[in-house]
């Protein structure tokens, strides 16, 4: 393999290949280049595709890597292990189900499914009756039990805790239960994925020296969001060898509030003695001063490894300071520049982000651009296999290939309406458990429960019907995709949503989801016949249900203008960025000053510090920065203090602009003018 277009650290990074290896790769240093050219460089050397582990964290990333990979090995990277942590436990699960303690065709839940199994245990509880559905947000409590599995904090241990608030005593009593009722659903949920693989990689030596023996080479990508399971996982499956190579940036880290461990990128050393470090610093992304602006800024965090980005794009516009005297003249001078920039400058919209602290902040910017008739995109949405339409098809999908999923049973049998109501579905329940069969086996052998209702017992007999075609046409035919759209047809899925919409256009709109899931589907298909294999659905599954926002079809990006937190826009870039509201309260949050519930949970100063950071980086040509003196709150002027950040800038590198003045502040000595600027505005608006 030719390794002469990679510069002396990036080559270093792909020869590496023994023992522990830390890569610190800065924001556009380039490093799935590295990660891409290091697995050619091990397949190269004789390692066999199967024994090397490359993980990202979603798996738009896993399937970019493939490509890559493809192009440059061809089939020989579809025997490479590739996915996200989830895919990999889910795999190691499947292929040795006795030692995790799961039964062999376990199901997966997704968040939906997640969602309806705890509002189920709280209503078991007593917690959902008078109007508990609004006091409790099913959210909080799914999050609090997912932080505390991925810190091995067992349902009895969490009891013991020193609760801060209700929903730390709730989530704490519906813990056991959840489990418990995961157990006898026979499924697992996501964090069940890595965390009972790092348990028994930890207390099982029989599974853990197969796996280590399975798996010589193990590769992390975005290694600075990595929770404390997920290090657990890939330290154990590293072994003796320590052949763990990570890719990361501390300085990018801004997961700590979903229980990433920023420490396990800067202790790294102190975990694997024996690592080597090689840092990335060559940004190919941006201009000088944007990058001396992020340097400025990151160079304030105590708690970091010593780096800088070294820019390799001569020249460069400066960064632009934008004041504006109140937030909605902020909104329209936002919506003026882009449209400029469009109409005026050529620049193409799909060129161009704004980017924001917190999605309250999107709503007056779309605004502004629907005025403009400027076309835009909101990333961050619902994802389209958390749409209802999407997942009703795919309880029906999992009839066919997986019918002893029984939460998709009971999904499917309801929609459309078939007249199957509660009582039916208790009667079925009862039967399956009392005869260790799936919901939807009770199902076919519905004409043996004569407690049915008159009603439902037609219905579900012609389900079941419907189902058992659909199940032969599969097997016939052998494509899952082809079985799927007859049976969607039979039950008339598609003109009971369009009944229920009006016929609207809106209704009609939505369907498109399903389409895009058919493609989606198809894919998959097409690819596991490309290996020569049988179709692995459950990877399927498992794949649509994680990771969903960034697995979002990309249909409308080109031509659109592009909407996004900080925290959406990490991984993404654009020739034009506008980073708005940098003020105190909103960036950094609030939150950092406020009691804290826990570290994981509230973050701290340097994690929105790398917040700003990562969206600073996003741009490549040209950077706005703007806030407003003063808003508009409960209908009375606030002032609003310029955030703490803007200070930490390069103020060489600033060009600042008050629109208030309608005046460029520019000239010989834009240091002094800057940092004079910057001084009047912290002292408060002048009257």
């Amino acid at each position: 393999m030719d390794l002469s277009g990679l510069n002396p650290d990036q080559r270093k990074a792909v020869t590496c290949t023994a023992g522990p290896l830390l890569v610190l790769a800065g924001a556009g240093s380039g490093k799935t280049r590295v990660i891409t050219h290091r697995v050619v460089y091990l397949l190269e050397r004789g390692v066999p595709a199967e024994s090397i582990v490359a993980l990202s964290f979603t798996n738009k990333a896993a399937d970019e890597m493939r490509e890559r990979l493809h192009r440059m090995v061809g089939k020989a990277a579809d025997a490479l292990v590739l996915g996200t942590f989830h895919s990999l436990g889910a795999a190691m699960m499947r292929e040795q189900p006795d030692p995790f303690g799961v039964p062999k065709r376990f199901s997966i839940l997704d968040q939906g499914d997640v969602y309806g199994v705890v509002r189920g245990v709280l209503r078991e509880l007593g917690h959902h009756g008078a109007g508990a559905d609004r006091r409790f947000d099913l959210g909080a409590i799914v999050q609090r039990i997912s932080l505390w599995k991925n810190e091995f904090i067992t349902p009895a241990a969490s009891l013991e805790l020193d609760h801060e608030s209700d929903y730390d005593e709730v989530a704490a009593e519906v813990y056991a239960p959840y489990e418990d009722r995961l157990k006898t659903l026979g499924s697992v949920d996501f964090d069940d994925l890595i965390c009972r693989v790092a348990h028994v990689l930890e207390a099982d030596a029989q599974a853990r020296a197969y796996w280590q023996a399975k798996f010589a080479y193990v590769m992390v990508d975005e290694y600075q969001d990595t929770n404390r399971a997920q290090f657990e996982m890939v330290r154990r499956l590293a072994g003796a060898r320590e052949n763990l190579c990570v890719v990361g940036d501390d300085d990018q880290a801004i997961y700590g509030w979903r229980g990433a461990k920023v420490a396990n990128i800067l202790g790294f050393d102190l975990y694997f003695p024996k690592a080597v470090t090689i840092k990335l610093e060559q940004n190919y992304r941006s201009f000088a001063p944007i990058l001396r602006c992020a340097n400025e800024l990151i160079g304030n965090n105590r708690t970091r490894h010593d780096k800088k980005l070294i820019p390799q794009r001569r020249g460069g516009e400066k960064v632009q300071l934008v004041v504006a005297s109140e937030g909605d003249q902020e909104n329209r001078w936002v919506g003026k520049k882009i449209y400029r920039l469009i109409h005026e400058g050529g620049v193409r919209p799909e060129d161009i982000a704004v980017l924001y602290r917190s999605s309250r902040q999107c709503d007056p910017v779309e605004a502004l651009l629907q005025e403009h008739g400027i076309s835009y995109r909101v990333l961050g949405g619902q994802a389209v296999y958390d749409k209802k339409q999407v997942k009703d098809v795919l309880a029906y999908f999992k009839m066919i290939v997986a019918p002893q999923d029984d939460l998709a049973a009971r999904r499917a049998v309801d929609v459309p309406s078939r007249g199957v109501g509660l009582k039916s579905l208790e009667r079925l329940t009862d039967f399956a458990r009392h005869h260790n069969v799936s919901l939807m086996e009770a199902m076919h052998r519905s004409a043996e429960i004569p407690e049915l209702p008159a009603r439902a017992a037609p219905a579900i007999a012609q389900f079941s019907a419907q189902i058992k075609r659909a199940q032969a046409h599969f097997y016939a035919s052998g494509s899952g995709l082809g079985a799927l759209r007859s049976l969607v047809d039979a039950v008339g899925l598609k003109e009971a949503m369009l009944r229920e919409g009006g016929g609207s256009e809106a209704a009609a709109a939505r369907w498109d989801s399903v389409e895009w899931m058919y493609e989606s589907l198809g894919r998959f298909e097409q690819r596991a016949r490309n290996k020569g294999g049988r179709t692995r659905w459950q990877e399927f599954f498992q794949a649509m249900n994680q990771d969903n926002k960034q697995d979002e079809p990309e249909a409308g990006g080109r031509g659109q203008v592009t909407l996004a937190t900080m925290h959406s826009a990490k991984g993404l870039e654009w020739p034009h960025v506008f980073i708005i509201g940098c003020e105190e309260g909103t960036m950094p949050h609030k939150r950092v000053a406020a009691p804290r519930i826990s570290d994981a949970i509230a973050g701290d100063i340097e994690e929105e510090r790398r917040l700003f950071y990562v969206a600073i980086t996003r741009a490549r040509d040209q950077l706005y920065i703007t806030r407003a003196a003063m808003r508009l709150e409960r209908g009375a002027e606030v002032p609003r203090k310029p955030s703490r950040f803007i200070e930490e800038l390069s103020a060489p590198d600033l060009h600042v602009y008050e629109i208030a003045r309608e005046e460029r502040l520019s000239g010989a000595d834009v240091q002094s003018m800057a940092d004079a600027f910057l001084a009047r505005l912290n002292a408060g608006p002048s009257t």
